[in-house]
């Protein structure tokens, strides 16, 4: 296999996941933006429901094998052992076709049943559209697993861009075909139905077209990546002899990681199986309904209230909420060789390692976070401006996620470490008392009226604070490394509660601006967040010395004594 002339360091590959990440993003926002405009509260509820659905199979099928390949690969790799390596992707082709092909046929079996359960039968065609995801995306993890564990992210990070604009492409146009289409009948005089019934169809049947669009992206994600493989192979690349029983060791090590996932995006089945069942709950006690009398659009009446509420929920807060942990993934999945490779040079490596994935990645997530915190409504109302009702609704609930999103946000890494490190099992030990408090707040809060879907952020937050605090207590414990606090977490903190007071006061002092006025904000805010972070010293040089050409940009800063 032709390798770089230098392996990449763990923030050079962290930087091209994160610029490939920053790109899927920006292309997933200009996705959901107008799918949101198209589709309303109720019809983000069905296809957030398909999609919440497929998020935890893919983990259960996709993330502890993927994961296990990509350390087994670094091992092989820093042995200098390439055919081994060569013959863990032949391996892990055949066994990721394997659980993709179960998670298929599990997701075929449950549909009907789980569209039943979680309140939301309209959300059945959606469900039926993402089922062939599965396999497409197992196929892209045995690569993406194999170039993980070589330290070359450019094909995970290509093969993701892929995916990302045919979801954009695709997804929108199935979704505005779909509901033309529907309409188009409709006004014939093909289907029968008042015009409230219609709207709610329509979103229907532009959600079952998105998701078909998602799928479509999976398709080209992994015939992206095979195409890279194929270019990227040398002729006549041989593969090693592995040791006997690698593929029931790559299972065993992948079973705690795969839960660990899945109890990670356990939090999104808890919501999805517990916030419409709750809401109704709290519906029946007559007191829910008159508080959105008035609030909400013509065609949402009481009975479609709970999927209106869910669907403005899942689909505009956290749509927003998950762009800042998605930031700061790369810091996870560069940190399994990173750390790796750490633990063979000794204590000090390892603590110079860690404490740069915790502070990088607080670096990022703190200023988003606390900025989604101080301008929550702004955010959705310029985001969303067809949607004024769903964006008024779900604001106060954005404002309780800025938070959360930091503290998810710094669990990934900690979680990738621990794994890392050969401690699978806690971060699932974790997870799981932390999707047990979840379950709790949701259903003890979300069930009142006063709170109804309010309750799901509080629970949220409370989820990913147990889980953080556990995972950074285990991980000193296990390393026995001292962490310099002021330098990992309060110089960050502080840049980034400046920044978002910042962004705060220039939003409310320039009402004038107009359209610009959010825009404006988030540009004084980032600049008040970049000029604390070089006086106060929260960047370090050896941050900068792992960028590349990052020893011209340390000699510059340093000449103007911004850093030390």
């Amino acid at each position: 296999m032709e390798r770089t002339k230098r392996t990449q360091s763990f923030l050079e590959g962290a930087l091209v996941l994160s610029a490939a990440t920053a790109v899927v993003k920006v292309l997933g926002a200009l996705f959901k933006i107008p799918l949101v405009n198209l589709l309303g509260g109720v019809g983000m509820g069905c296809f957030m429901s398909a999609y919440d659905l497929f998020t935890p199979v893919y983990s259960l099928t996709v993330t502890g094998l993927s994961v296990a390949v990509s350390r087994s690969v670094a091992h092989a790799a820093a042995r200098g052992r390439m055919d081994q390596a060569n013959q863990l992707l032949f391996l892990s082709r055949r066994m990721f076709f394997l659980l993709g092909a179960v998670g298929a046929g599990v997701m075929l079996a449950l549909a009907p049943a789980f569209v039943q359960a979680v309140q939301n039968p309209g959300a059945l065609p959606a469900v039926w559209a993402i089922i062939p995801a599965i396999l497409f995306s197992c196929f892209s993890a045995a690569y993406r697993g194999y170039y993980q564990g070589l330290s070359d992210m450019v094909p995970t990070a290509l093969s993701q861009v892929c995916e990302a604009v045919v979801r954009l492409t695709a997804g929108i146009l199935l979704a505005w075909g779909a509901v033309a289409l529907f309409y188009r009948r409709y006004h014939a005089g093909l289907i029968a139905m008042t015009e409230e019934e219609a709207a709610l169809a329509a979103a229907r049947a532009g959600a079952a077209g998105a998701v078909l669009g998602v799928t479509l992206s999976t398709a080209a994600g992994a015939v992206c990546i095979l195409l890279l493989h194929r270019k990227r192979k040398e002729k006549g690349t041989k593969r090693g002899v592995l040791p006997k029983g690698m593929g029931r060791a790559l299972l065993w090590a992948a079973i705690p990681i795969s839960l660990s996932a899945l109890v990670l995006n356990l939090s999104v089945v808890i919501d999805l199986a517990t916030v419409m069942n709750c809401l109704k709950a709290a519906l029946q006690t007559g007191e829910l309904w008159p508080r959105y009398v008035g609030r909400v659009p013509p065609e949402v009446t009481a009975e479609v209230l709970p999927e209106y509420l869910y669907g403005c929920y899942s689909g505009l807060a956290c749509s927003i909420f998950n762009l800042v942990p998605s930031l700061t993934a790369a810091m996870g999945v560069s940190a399994i060789p990173a750390v790796t490779k750490a633990v063979r040079r000794g204590r000090e490596s390892l603590e110079q390692t860690i404490s740069a994935i915790l502070r990088l990645t607080l670096l990022l997530a703190m200023p988003a976070g606390l900025g989604l915190f101080a301008l929550a409504g702004p955010v959705l109302q310029f985001l969303y401006p067809a949607r004024g009702p769903e964006a008024a609704i779900i604001a106060p609930a954005l404002r309780l996620l800025g938070p959360a999103a930091i503290l998810a946000a710094a669990a990934t890494p900690v979680n990738s470490i621990l794994q890392a490190l050969g401690r699978e099992r806690l971060p699932l030990c974790f997870l799981l008392l932390g999707a047990a408090v979840k379950l709790g707040a949701n259903c003890l809060l979300v069930s009142r009226p006063q709170m109804n879907i309010l309750g799901v952020p509080w629970g949220t937050l409370l989820c990913y604070g147990l889980i953080l605090s556990l995972g950074l207590i285990s991980l000193l414990r296990c390393t026995g490394i001292r962490l310099r606090w002021g330098q990992v977490i309060l110089k960050p903190f502080f840049c980034a509660i400046c920044s978002a007071a910042a962004g705060w006061s220039v939003y409310g002092l320039f009402p004038a601006m107009g359209a610009l006025r959010l825009p404006g904000a988030m540009a004084g805010a980032a600049a008040v967040y970049g000029i604390l972070v070089l006086l106060t010293g929260a960047l370090e040089k050896s941050d900068l010395e792992m960028l590349p050409f990052g020893e011209k940009m340390r000699k510059t800063l340093a000449m103007e004594r911004y850093i030390r």
